[in-house]
């Protein structure tokens, strides 16, 4: 490719940006892209502007074409607790043409990646099948999780607002002008207090699966799930084939809530070396991973069959969703997780509005009894008091949400729209979350390149009717 064969020096003749002084010059296994990469350091305590350095871990994909590359794009994962670096070669792929006229940047924000990174293996190693059906946040875990973090980070200064001020000097130091900024899920919550705190640094703006600041994750994680479940019922029944194979699903579901929480579900695993042991499943390890396969369309297209199974005692399908051996998921720094959470979201559940929103729901009270306990445990950071209200601003902005969505719905961005007079939202029928499991997924990319290019330009929406699931599991 044409960056390849171009070196540090060739770029920043090319180039207005001091990016090319700044980071070096390397190449991502499997791809002949090449990448400028580098860290920037900032005091882990911003205010007091002394102590401890984090080193930010950044990555750029230089635009292809650097002659007439146009405004930059900052990328914020989700979590939170996702490193965005670990999206480079996701951008490099030719497929998705991002950077083809656009530098894309991708910073580990603190607490992530290789950023002083806040990981518990204590709570995110599995030791086997039997540990994947445990509590979410064992008190002594998080406990544990929050000592040995606390030896080499002060964990009340891992909040979305120092993240927004990291990112902030480090454009500078890139020596950017005005960027485009796209956020997922919590990334959105970065792009948002970004737009409230800089926004004339800011050219647009995309919010994939927003989530605003007044979130206070997890309570309203239970309602949303209902609600998306009662979406994938209804679609059933009016999908011939799921229907056909599953003409009872939702009583059948009811029925088998009823059976785990009276107790246990019961498996009778075999091992790999033969070995068989007796499995006990609660209700809030089912219910938990059911939520989890409401995030994509891929796992949509599963929850039928696993519940029809399940309703028949065959757990098998259930369990088949897990990993079998030793698994240490570091997709997520639970530590940071906990960070902006137990700072930014679970002080402000007030006990009283819990009741309305977890009865008759699936989830019931789990996820905030967890979390509530976890932050017991926690130390919590500083929010701005303005931190909780709504954005308002007039920079363009493209809000991207899907109708199945369990986590952060349609209703949710339809509000957050709500305060953005030059936003443009755009629902997906048949989106959750992410888009995993759909066809044509280069319309998603193709509608956000189209609204960065020009911003201002009505959007064409045609392709989305071919975003397409894949048929229903049915044996």
């Amino acid at each position: 490719m044409l960056v390849a064969a171009l070196t540090a020096n060739s770029f920043a003749q090319n180039h207005p940006a001091t990016i090319y002084r700044n980071l070096h010059l390397y190449f991502t296994p499997g791809s002949s892209d090449s990448l400028l990469s580098g860290s920037f350091p900032v005091f882990e305590n911003r205010e007091a502007k002394t102590g401890r350095i984090i080193n930010l871990h950044i990555v750029v994909l230089p635009a292809l074409h650097p002659d007439s590359a146009g405004t930059p794009i900052f990328y914020f994962e989700g979590g939170p607790g996702v490193a965005a670096t670990k999206d480079a070669g996701i951008f490099t792929d030719p497929s998705i043409p991002y950077h083809m006229y656009h530098d894309i940047v991708l910073i580990d924000i603190r607490g992530t990646g290789n950023s002083n990174p806040l990981n518990c293996a204590i709570l995110q190693t599995k030791q086997g099948l039997k540990d994947q059906f445990t509590d979410m946040y064992p008190v002594r875990s998080v406990k544990a999780c929050y000592d040995s973090l606390s030896k080499f980070a002060d964990l009340t200064q891992y909040t979305t607002t120092h993240v927004v001020e990291d990112i902030e000097d480090i454009r500078k130091w890139l020596g950017y002008g005005k960027i485009n900024i796209c956020g997922l899920s919590y990334g959105t919550r970065v792009a948002l207090v970004y737009m409230k705190k800089f926004p004339t640094a800011i050219e647009s703006c995309i919010l994939w699966s927003p989530l605003p600041t007044y979130a206070r994750m997890p309570l309203y994680h239970a309602r949303f799930a209902q609600n998306s479940l009662d979406k994938v019922f209804d679609d059933c029944a009016h999908d011939s084939a799921c229907h056909y194979s599953f003409p009872n699903i939702k009583d059948e579901f009811d029925r088998l809530l009823k059976k785990g929480k009276r107790s246990p579900f019961v498996f009778e695993n075999t091992d790999a070396g033969g070995k068989k042991e007796s499995l006990s499943i609660p209700w809030h390890a089912f219910e938990t991973k059911l939520r989890t396969l409401l995030y994509t369309p891929a796992g949509i297209r599963q929850i039928p069959y696993i519940i029809h199974q399940a309703y028949l005692a065959n757990l098998l399908p259930f369990v088949e969703q897990f990993p079998k051996g030793v698994d240490t998921n570091n997709l997520i720094a639970e530590g940071l997780y906990l960070c902006i959470t137990c700072s930014e979201d679970v002080p402000f559940i007030q006990p009283g509005e819990v009741d309305s929103l977890i009865n008759g729901t699936f989830v019931g009270s789990y996820r905030i009894d967890q979390q509530t306990a976890a932050c017991g445990q926690w130390a919590r950071g500083k929010t701005p008091e303005d931190f909780f209200a709504p954005v308002v601003s007039n920079i363009p902005t493209l809000i991207l949400s899907g109708e199945f969505d369990p986590i952060t719905p349609t209703s949710m961005a339809k509000e957050i729209a709500s305060h953005l007079p030059s936003a443009t939202l755009v629902i997906l029928p048949q989106m959750s979350h992410m888009f995993d499991g759909l066809s044509h997924t280069e319309c998603f990319d193709d509608i956000c390149l189209s609204f960065i290019n020009n911003p201002h330009q009505p959007l064409d929406l045609n392709c989305i009717k071919s975003m397409q699931p894949d048929t229903y599991k049915t044996k």
